[in-house]
């Protein structure tokens, strides 16, 4: 035992004598044996002998006798199907290249390059060797230098081998092969040498290399010269270039200057050929048999006639014996073993090397090199295996084909671990091995069975529920079973041939043939299987009946024969006989066929007394053997007659000769073997003349005659040797020989057409008394079609089809008109009759197995006998009829029922069609019981087989169309045919079970999947889909067989439903799991989905639903499965939906629709089912009713409103009339297909999270199939209620985005939306109040319907809707006829709803919801405010009646306490524990702060009441109580801020809103104006008066921007308290840019026009009618003068006044408006304004230039330039003050108010010209010219680029007095602002320094809130228009203070802003002092 050695430790004291034997080590060693030879090749002739050494040493290398080395034909031949091409030369080799010793670098380093190289040389030295001796020895012929060329080309064959892109070697191996005038091989090579392009055909013209420019030209000549036009026609020799190269540059690039051009070669010279010697031809027969020696001598003798081989003359035949073939065994086989000895079965076994061996020759050096090779002996031990398993019988043929590893070790090929001679392994392998087979040994490896048992589990599983639910349902209707699946599967595992013992089920047999054929790869099978022909049951029936009964057809006698089978008994003998002999093909033909036919040749296989007959006679043959035979007799009739002819003129001289000699003649055995042999011939020639002789054979006529002259000519042959042979022993009497050359002449009769039949008749007596007069013997010619058996009973059946003949041909008559004649005559004949002769049984189940045995089943000797037992009388006509079809063949029995059925196709009774289809069946499968079947050959059963299940499967076809087609197909079917179809379909299924057993093992890739010889790969696939098509189709027959019996046989059977069922489910796994359920056209689908949707009463529902889906995923790929899970991958191929089964599937998709949440189900699957379902059902067909139902409904929904039907409804008053749709007109609106598609539609919009306006698709889809459901039916509450939801959401679609449609007033959308809602809703309610039933679920739906109704109403009734949807409009007035005055007159039909009557209904539906969800908090949140509305509006009617001293007599509404309690139900019903990251629910808690503030307004509680309601609320609970009223503001705002900080978000603005109310309702003071406004900046208002209002989550749609105009109305009040000019126009310009965020903008942006008109009034101090007091009595010249100059002065840029800003303001206003508003009002302000400035400024004005040149200088005195002030008049500069940086240098005129209202008291008359002259009437001042000139006037002036910019910058910063804020945050979060103290009615003074226009006032708001991200980008574009100098600028320009005192002169400072920005500061930390006192004082 060796000790434990370390794998990484390397020993001192080991052998160094251990060397690698590595693959590397022998490729480098070959690498120095290549580059040896190499060197001695390149040193030239004088080295050409070591060359020659050295290139056999290299060759006789390790590396050259590897598999890899080998070609990819000499593997394939080895290998055969095991071979993996791609990876051959992979596997091996993962050490990489091999570095050399020697210093060649561009030496090869694998093994491709190294065989590639060596065999390139190799043939290079070969050619080279070649042409020296021819150098050396002159010319010589071309057959004595072929060897050298041949082996040059063999070479360079193998190098192309290994590398196939050497395009210089293609070249040269075109050369060579034009050497050896080999055109195919030059072709090929220069083809090969362009096809390196991946482009193909495109590129081979265009490549770059001479070389392959000459490999062009060459190809294109020699096609030229082959005259293949075709190819010339094609690209690329058809685009080639024409150019040709030069003979010299041809020359130049020809590889071998000694060989002729490719294009030039020619055929080889005749004249070798002529001079060949006589050679002997190995023929290698494809299997080892007789039949395949048969075989190879047919395609030998073809060959040379068709001239495709050319032998030398004289040449001499050899047949190829295999290496494993022994001596002849001298065994005899006994019978029992006759089914063991089949071909294929042999076939089968034989391992792969033994196949391979048998093919490969055993001549020349290829035997030598091929006993040789290392894989020809590994291979052995696995034939000993192979023979072992064979001799067992138990092995699989799973287990005989396990691919062999081709890895070439020792221990896989069996040797030992150190060969003689070799080289131990390595010391590390040797360890590794060690290591190795320990941990093996440790390990036990995992059981095979086992693995194999879980890979099949599905399959066997589903087996066996299937067979366990099949077997029960068949045993109750008395029905044999399928049997047992797992004895099956076990009987077709351990008997892979076929052969089946007594002792299973008689059926299996077929199954085992079927699984055996399917395996053996017969390429027969897949003819017969896979035919393309069509089964024609009528013509075929007709046709093969008739040739059944005529006895053209083959007879089944020889299938019954128990026989052996000749197999390949003293064949080897018969080899080794030709092989020692020198003979031609025709003579081994006729030596094979004397083998064959001779008596004596071949071994006796039972007894010595049948030693002397011929195989003919003592053996079975097999079908290729039968048709060699006929084939060669055939072909070689005239040698064969000649041969034979001769032999009998010898014998015959030879008599003669002894008679002459009067000596005895004693025949010997060799000439009784010739008598025997032409007696054989001629039978055979008569049966082949029998088969070919009917018109259907297919034969042509000639051929016919040719065989009819061999016939009498054997036959007059076959006369001659009788008689001779009577001659020779006259004593011999009739013996077998002699009976069957008279029966053969008899039947030579029956073929002869010039014979008469009676004459057959009368040979046929004759022939019967010969056999009565020598014992009645019986004589079996199982090889004979036509003569099978020779007995009395064959002549009794022949005598009766002659007599007979005239019923058949009359029943078999194509022109047969009686249909009714036929089924009178062929009905009592097929149809059993059992009362009849109850005791006579069919001859087949009289003769049991072992009669059988004795004699043949067909026989009907004694069946006449049987028949005198049980009547004394002769038989009738009809019995004996009977009697002929019980022993008749199936072919005949099935054309008979075939002609049955057509009979009452012409009739049209389908049921007995279908009868009769069903006996054909049973006809068919009875087959496979038969003894006769059985005792068949295996290849004989393997075709019967699958021919006869072809047939059943056409028979299938028709039967299932029938039983869909017709109702009353089973009404002739009684129950005992019932049974017996049934129990035929059942014993089909078993047998076509086989074949999924077989496909099981594949699929688990147990065994490789069988191929067929000369087929696809894929053909056993296509045989596979075709069983799994008849398979399919049986299943489906057999369950209407069930279904028929459960319905004749229902007691037994108390659940039909489910019995049906749980067939069709296990049907459908079985196959499914299979992959073929889909198979057969989808049929069986079909047929389960609509079986399953018909057996509604299954127990299991669920099972049921989901059988179902499955069902309707494998056909059509819908999936309809609740859980995802419980869809299964069947692998089945989906079909298109069409509408019928659409509406089919109608109800059970709604059904499992309704299983998902409708809010999940677009999710899932099933919404992708439903979008399929409803595009096959297509547009629904109109009909009038439905279309006046249509109308009816949609004048409904635009109808008024009447109350009346408000309150009817609930009481459950309330329909539509319409028309009544029937279900079938409208099959999808029945069940609610529409409803479903509506409310998927609806929930999909809904359930998206919408951020900005889109398409209403859905919703539009969602109320057009709503509606399509109520025009089928008006009484489905729900579906009113979703459309009302619809309409809900398009209402809301329509005010959430923008408030367009709400400020048209034409916008008839809105109501016509409400009124829709509305009017669904009461239909909804009253259906409800009527129909709804009392499930939890529809209580919670009727709740939430109450709940949408009251949220309708309550909006309706609310801003933006305003009770439009309830107003009457005066189209909807009715007319009516005055009862009085006979007048007609319009009237509205009712009065509309009230405001508070619309909101009692709403309290009323949320009380009722309350009831069905008390647990929703929004229901008591809705009816509190209800509540509170009908509360405030009793007050307020109170308060009205006693300010007018009346009592009120209204309604008792609610009281507040009641208000209180439902808002605290509301904030006790929140949800406890929200989701993350959403919001509180502020709503309910912000409602009841805010009535508990208004309650105390209203002094209904105090301050004490209001802090205990407001106890209600957790926000309430950390805040301080009020301790008197002065502090109830204080608590309020508190809770307030409370709330705000829970709004993290900033949505809820109400809150904001409701806190500046508290602070500023009930005053005008200017300090609580700018708190209010300081609370609205925070988060509503931005810097850029951006109204930053969100739509909280609860808040009614639209009502956001009737929130945004209350906002702003309340907004400008503070704006124009606060005198916030910048702001106010900042706010004026949103307002009218942004219509759409404001509701009644119209208005709205009235109301600010006059606020801000009367703004500007105020601070411009405008007196009203101004205008008309100034230019009412003013001349027009005089204002022209003045109106120039004022005009003048405005466009200065340094003209500065406050009026001027007044002016300018409201042009912009003006501008602004756009006819917005009517300009009345503006126009008075610019017409005031201007008067203003006319009657101060204008005065004041001097001349202009262009008045002072019409004018003298004297005339103007008074007047100075602007800039020198005259001291009798106010200066110009007084009224101004220019914008500069710093204070003003010019100083301030104190009398400046007063010299701007009274200027005429400051100076004097204005001089004026004297003018005498009389003047016209003073022409008036219109006022459009005076609008014209304030619009001159207030244009701004252009300002120089040096000057401080005036441009206006839109969004101007707050300027107002500085006051103190009432703010009560920390001051940490006020930023600092300008304040200063001011009184609260002081106005805000003008100032002169504040820029023009709009952007005068430029100040920054710190205080307000940051712009919004989601403001406009106009908003933030407005601050970015100018370069931040500009407004640095600007800004500094604002904040200039007031100017010094008079007289004094300010220093102007370097930086001036730094001073004012202290004083800023100072200011501010002052009053947030004070700010912060005065809030600690009021929290005190």
């Amino acid at each position: 035992m060796s000790a434990f050695k370390a794998l990484n430790v390397d020993s001192d004291h080991e052998s160094e004598d251990e060397i690698d034997d590595t693959k590397e080590i022998q490729i480098e060693e070959a690498l120095k044996l290549y580059q040896t030879a190499l060197k001695y090749h390149s040193e030239g002739p004088a080295s050409f002998d070591k060359a020659a050494e050295a290139y056999k040493a290299l060759f006789d290398s390790e590396i050259f006798k590897y598999n890899e080395s080998l070609s990819e034909y000499k593997r394939h031949e080895l290998f055969g199907e095991n071979l993996v091409f791609d990876t051959i030369l992979e596997d091996e080799f993962d050490a990489g290249p091999v570095q050399l010793t020697s210093a060649n670098d561009s030496a090869p380093n694998t093994l491709p390059q190294i065989l590639h190289l060596s065999y390139k040389n190799h043939g290079q030295f070969m050619l080279e060797t070649m042409q020296h001796w021819h150098r050396e020895h002159g010319t010589v012929a071309q057959q004595q230098r072929s060897p050298p060329v041949l082996g040059a080309l063999q070479c360079f064959a193998e190098a192309l081998d290994k590398e196939d892109t050497d395009l210089d070697l293609w070249l040269r191996t075109a050369s060579v092969a034009a050497l050896l005038g080999s055109r195919r091989i030059t072709r090929f090579c220069l083809e090969a040498v362009l096809d390196g392009d991946d482009e193909m055909l495109d590129g081979i013209l265009r490549l770059p290399g001479l070389e392959e420019g000459f490999a062009g030209q060459q190809l294109r000549e020699l096609v030229a010269k082959l005259e293949d036009n075709l190819s010339l026609m094609q690209a690329p020799l058809s685009s080639m270039n024409q150019k040709k190269l030069s003979e010299k540059l041809k020359r130049r690039l020809n590889p071998y200057p000694f060989a002729p051009l490719p294009s030039e070669a020619a055929r080889p010279d005749s004249s070798i050929v002529n001079a060949a010697q006589p050679e002997r031809l190995v023929l290698n027969p494809s299997k080892w048999d007789w039949a395949g020696v048969g075989e190879v001598i047919l395609h030998h003798f073809h060959a040379e006639q068709g001239g495709f081989i050319d032998p030398p003359p004289g040449s001499g035949i050899s047949i190829n014996i295999p290496a494993s073939v022994g001596a002849d065994p001298s065994r005899k086989p006994s019978l029992a073993l006759v089914a063991d000895n089949i071909p294929v079965a042999i076939e089968e076994d034989e391992s792969p090397a033994l196949r391979e061996e048998s093919a490969l020759p055993t001549t020349g050096e290829h035997a030598t090199s091929a006993n040789g090779n290392q894989d020809v002996v590994m291979e052995e031990p696995d034939k000993d295996l192979d023979l072992k398993n064979e001799e067992k019988g138990l092995a699989t043929p799973v287990e005989l084909t396990v691919p062999q590893s081709r890895k070439r070790s020792t221990d896989s090929a069996g040797l030992p671990e150190t060969a003689e001679g070799g080289r131990s392994r390595s010391k590390r392998i040797r360890a590794r091995d060690i290591t190795d087979g320990s941990v093996a040994a440790e390990s036990a490896g995992p059981d095979p069975a086992k693995q194999l048992e879980d890979k099949l589990y599905s399959y066997t599983h589903a087996d066996k529920c299937l067979f366990e639910i099949v077997n029960d349902m068949l045993e109750r209707l008395g029905v044999d079973g399928l049997g047992s699946p797992q004895e099956l599967r076990e009987l077709l595992t351990a008997n892979p041939s076929g052969s089946v013992s007594h002792e299973s089920m008689s059926i299996d047999q077929a199954g085992s043939d079927l699984y055996a054929a399917l395996q053996s790869g017969a390429t027969k099978v897949a003819m017969v299987f896979l035919s393309g022909e069509a089964v024609d049951l009528g013509g075929m029936s007709r046709e093969a009946g008739l040739n059944a009964f005529l006895g053209y057809a083959k007879s089944t006698i020889s299938q019954s024969c128990v026989k052996p089978v000749l197999g390949c008994e003293r064949l080897r003998k018969f080899a080794s006989d030709i092989n020692t002999e020198w003979l031609s093909i025709k003579e081994v033909a006729f030596l094979w066929l004397e083998s064959l036919l001779s008596p004596g040749l071949l071994p006796c296989p039972a007894d010595t007394s049948q030693a002397s007959k011929s195989s003919y006679m003592q053996y079975r043959w097999t079908e290729d053997l039968k048709r060699h035979l006929v084939q060669i007799i055939v072909n070689f009739d005239d040698f064969i007659y000649e041969r034979l002819l001769d032999r009998i003129t010898t014998v015959d001289h030879a008599l003669l000769n002894a008679r002459a000699e009067h000596k005895k003649f004693i025949s010997s055995e060799w000439n009784s073997a010739h008598f025997e042999m032409i007696e054989i011939i001629f039978e055979l020639h008569l049966d082949i003349y029998s088969l070919i002789k009917h018109p259907s054979s297919g034969v042509d006529a000639n051929t016919q005659i040719a065989q009819k002259d061999r016939l009498d000519r054997w036959s007059a042959l076959a006369r001659d040797a009788m008689q001779l042979r009577t001659e020779c022993d006259p004593d011999i009497g009739i013996d077998q020989l002699a009976l069957r050359h008279i029966w053969a002449s008899v039947f030579q009769l029956s073929v002869s057409d010039d014979i008469q039949p009676e004459h057959v008749i009368y040979g046929m007596e004759e022939l019967k008394m010969i056999f009565e007069s020598i014992g009645r013997p019986v004589i079996e010619v199982q090889n004979n079609a036509v003569m099978p058996e020779l007995s009395i009973a064959a002549i009794d059946r022949e005598l009766a089809r002659i007599g007979m003949k005239d019923f058949f041909l009359r029943v078999f008559d194509q022109d047969e008109r009686d249909p009714v004649a036929t089924i009178e005559s062929l009905e009592p004949l097929l149809e059993p009759i059992q009362d009849e002769h109850p005791g006579i049984e069919p001859v087949s189940s009289v003769i049991d197995d072992d009669q059988s045995d004795s004699r043949s089943s067909t026989t009907i000797a004694d069946t006449g006998d049987l028949t005198m037992e049980v009547q004394s009388k002769r038989p009738t006509p009809s019995q004996e009829m009977r009697k002929f079809l019980d022993t008749a063949s199936v072919s005949l029995r099935l054309s008979l029922w075939q002609r049955l059925r057509e009979a009452y196709e012409a009739i049209e009774y389908p049921p007995k069609v279908l009868s009769c289809y069903l006996r054909s069946i049973e006809t068919l499968v009875a087959e496979f019981k038969n003894p006769i079947y059985r005792e068949t050959s295996a290849p004989e059963r393997y075709v019967s087989v699958l021919s006869r299940l072809r047939i059943v499967d056409e028979i299938l076809v028709k039967t299932l169309h029938i039983v869909r087609c017709e109702k009353t197909a089973f009404d002739c079917l009684p129950y005992e045919h019932l049974q017996t179809s049934m129990t035929a379909v059942t014993e089909l299924l078993r047998v076509m079970s086989a074949g999924n057993m077989l496909e099981d093992l594949v699929r688990v890739q147990h065994i490789p999947m069988p191929r067929f010889e000369g087929c696809a790969a894929n053909i056993f696939i296509t045989i596979q889909a075709r069983l799994h098509d008849m398979q399919l189709r049986a299943w489906m027959l057999q369950y209407y067989l069930l279904k028929e019996g459960i319905a004749q046989n229902a007691s037994s059977f108390p659940t039909p439903s489910e019995e049906q069922f749980e067939l069709l489910r296990h049907v459908h796994y079985a196959t499914g799991v299979r992959g073929f359920c889909h198979s057969a056209g989808r049929t069986f689908l079909r047929l389960a989905k609509d079986e399953i949707l018909r057996l509604d009463d299954v127990i299991d529902g669920n099972n049921r639903d989901t059988e179902l889906a499955q069902v309707l995923n494998d056909l059509y790929g819908l999936k309809t499965f609740v859980q995802a899970a419980d869809c299964l991958d069947f692998a089945s191929i989906p079909e298109v939906l069409d509408k019928r089964t659409a509406t089919q599937l109608l109800s059970f998709i709604l059904t499992q629709a309704r299983k998902v949440s409708i809010k999940d189900l677009p999710k899932t699957d099933v919404k992708v089912t439903i979008d399929k379902v409803h595009g096959a059902l297509g547009r629904p067909k109109s009909n009038d009713d439905i279309s006046l139902n249509r109308k009816i409904l949609t004048s409904y929904f635009k109808s008024p409103i009447n109350p009346i039907a408000l309150f009817n409804c609930l009481k459950g008053i309330g329909s539509l009339s319409t028309k009544n749709i029937s279900a079938h007109v409208a099959v999808a609106a029945s069940k609610g297909w529409y409803f479903l598609m509506g409310n998927i539609a609806l929930n999909k919009f809904r359930s998206q999270k919408r951020l900005t306006q889109g398409p209403t698709e859905d919703l539009n889809f969602a109320q057009a199939f709503f509606l399509q459901d109520l025009e089928y039916s008006v009484e489905r509450w729900e579906t009113w209620y979703r459309l009302a939801q619809a309409n809900d959401t398009q209402l809301e679609e329509c005010v959430s985005w923008n408030a367009d449609k709400m400020n048209n007033n034409n916008s008839l959308d809105l109501i016509h939306f409400q009124r829709a809602a509305i009017r669904c809703y009461i239909m909804a309610v009253a259906s409800a109040v009527r129909d709804a039933d009392a499930a939890p679920q529809t209580i919670a739906k009727v709740s939430d319907m109450y709940t949408d109704f009251g949220n309708r109403v309550y909006a309706s009734s609310r801003e933006p809707f305003s009770m439009s949807a309830f107003t009457l409009r005066d189209t909807e007035q009715k007319y009516y006829s005055g009862s009085v005055s006979q007048q007609v007159y319009q009237n509205a039909p009712f009065y509309p709803l009230s405001v508070y009557t619309a909101i009692k209904l709403a309290s009323v539906l949320f009380k009722r919801a309350t009831v069905g969800k008390p647990e929703r908090w929004w229901n008591y949140y809705m009816l509190g405010k209800c509540l509170w509305k009908m509360y405030c509006w009793n007050c307020d009617a109170a308060v009205f009646a006693a300010q007018r001293g009346e009592a009120y007599q209204g309604p008792k509404g609610p009281g507040w306490e009641e208000v209180v309690d439902a808002l605290a139900n509301a904030i006790d019903t929140l949800p406890e524990k929200r989701e993350r990251g959403r919001e509180p629910v502020l709503e309910p808690h912000y409602k009841l702060v805010s009535i508990a503030h208004k309650l105390w307004q209203r002094k209904a509680v105090d301050h004490q009441a209001g802090a205990q309601i407001l106890r209600h609320t957790s926000y309430a609970q950390n805040v301080s109580g009020p301790e008197n009223a002065d502090d109830w503001e204080r608590y309020v705002l508190a809770v307030l801020k409370a709330l705000r900080a829970a709004d993290k978000s900033s949505w809820h603005h109400r809150i904001i809103a409701r806190a500046a109310h508290v602070i500023f309702d009930d005053s005008n003071d200017t300090m609580v104006a700018y708190g209010a406004k300081h609370e609205l900046t925070q988060q509503m208002f931005t810097k850029t008066m951006a109204v930053q209002v969100w739509k909280p989550e609860h808040e009614r749609p639209g009502r956001h921007f009737v929130y945004t105009s209350r906002y702003t109305r309340f907004f400008i009040q503070l704006l124009d308290l606060t005198g916030d000019q910048s702001n106010l126009e900042a706010l004026a310009r949103r307002v009218r840019r942004k219509q759409s965020d404001f509701f009644e903008h119209s208005k709205l942006w009235q109301d600010l026009c006059l606020q801000y008109l009367r703004f500007l009034r105020r601070i411009g101090r405008i007196p009203e009618g101004n205008e008309d007091a100034v230019f009412k009595s003013i001349n027009h010249d005089e204002f022209t003068i003045l109106a120039n100059r004022l005009e003048t002065w405005c466009t200065d840029p340094n003209s500065q006044h406050q009026v001027l800003s007044v002016l300018r303001d409201t042009n912009e206003l003006k501008k602004l408006n756009s006819g917005l508003m009517k300009p009345l009002l503006i126009d008075d302000l610019v017409g005031d304004t201007f008067a203003v400035l006319y009657q101060t400024v204008a005065p004041t004005l001097p001349p202009l230039p262009s008045e002072q040149s019409l004018q003298p200088q004297s005339a103007q005195p008074n007047f100075n330039p602007i800039g020198h002030p005259n001291p009798t008049l106010v200066p110009i500069s007084s009224l101004t003050q220019v914008q500069v940086d710093g204070s003003s240098e010019s100083a301030p005129n104190p009398n400046l108010p007063f010299s701007i209202y009274h200027p005429n008291q400051l100076q004097g008359p204005i001089p004026t010209l004297a003018d005498n002259t009389s003047r016209p009437r003073a022409k008036a001042i219109g006022r459009r010219e005076i609008q014209r000139r304030a619009e001159a006037a207030s244009v701004k002036p252009v300002a120089p680029l040096s000057a401080p910019t005036n441009m206006p910058i839109r969004s101007p910063t707050l300027s107002r007095p500085p006051v103190l804020l009432p703010a009560r945050e920390s001051p940490e979060k006020i930023p600092l602002r300008e304040v200063s103290p001011s009184k609260s009615n002081e106005q805000p003074r003008p100032r002169s320094n504040e820029p023009q226009a709009f952007a005068s006032h430029i100040t920054s708001v710190e205080n307000s809130a940051p712009a919004s991200v989601q403001d406009d980008a106009d908003d933030e574009s407005e601050l970015s228009e100018l370069d931040e100098s500009v407004v640095r600028e600007i800004r500094q320009g604002a904040d200039v203070k007031d100017p010094p005192p008079t007289g004094v002169t300010p220093i102007r400072p370097m930086f001036p802003n730094l001073m004012a920005n202290q004083d800023k500061r100072e200011a501010t930390e002052s009053v947030l002092n004070g700010v912060e006192n005065s809030a600690v004082e009021e929290d005190r």
